[in-house]
């Protein structure tokens, strides 16, 4: 018997194909190779279906960070950074698919902002830890910076291959500069490198 991972990256597939109006049950009962009755029989609806369609693409967006920072910051941010892009680089045709159908379907809002919102929050949170403790005005300039990261990791990776020269290059660096941006607008400094001490000499080079 067919999975239901299987059968909800079958939908997800010809989600991105057609939409949600020819994401019909019928065409991703097909594309799974199972009847519709199947696919009733497991979600109730094709909301239902879609909704957690859209759940498969949360392990995309990339690793979470961790509960306390710790002493290499930009490490830990351009990591997160990084595979938080590259996951939406990989599904970035669906995005667009969901974007360009929410005002026909407004109910798939719900769907988008439950894949992105949790990896808001956790920079937010994480990013309130560096600045602690802060005033209300802070944590406000704190919140706008994340806005900041996370749509500019966004745009990135559905406009890059519409229009390369407004990002930054090459590719693969692009994370790390926002990064670089995101902590100084925090007032945060990068860490330095330790500095080997040569044995016998108590010289550091």
């Amino acid at each position: 018997m067919i999975s239901r991972q299987k059968l909800l990256e079958a939908a997800a597939a010809v989600f991105a194909e057609s939409g949600f109006r020819g994401a019909t049950t019928r065409r991703i009962a097909e594309a799974a190779g199972v009847n519709e009755v199947t696919l009733f029989r497991l979600f109730g609806s094709k909301q239902q279906l879609m909704a957690e369609a859209f759940e498969c693409v949360h392990p995309l967006l990339g690793n979470s960070l961790p509960d306390e920072p710790s002493a290499d910051v930009e490490k830990e941010l351009v990591a997160w950074a990084t595979a938080h892009l590259d996951g939406m680089r990989q599904v970035r045709h669906m995005i667009r698919k969901t974007m360009a159908e929410l005002e026909e379907h407004p109910e798939m809002t719900e769907f988008v902002c439950d894949a992105k919102t949790p990896y808001f929050q956790q920079l937010v949170s994480y990013a309130t830890l560096l600045r602690r403790p802060a005033t209300a005005a802070e944590r406000e300039e704190t919140r706008t910076a994340c806005t900041m990261l996370s749509s500019a990791l966004f745009a990135d990776a559905l406009g890059r291959d519409v229009v390369p020269t407004a990002y930054p290059s090459p590719p693969n660096t692009a994370a790390r500069k926002y990064v670089k941006v995101f902590l100084k607008l925090l007032g945060i400094a990068p860490a330095r490198p330790r500095r080997r001490v040569a044995l016998g000499t108590g010289r550091a080079r």
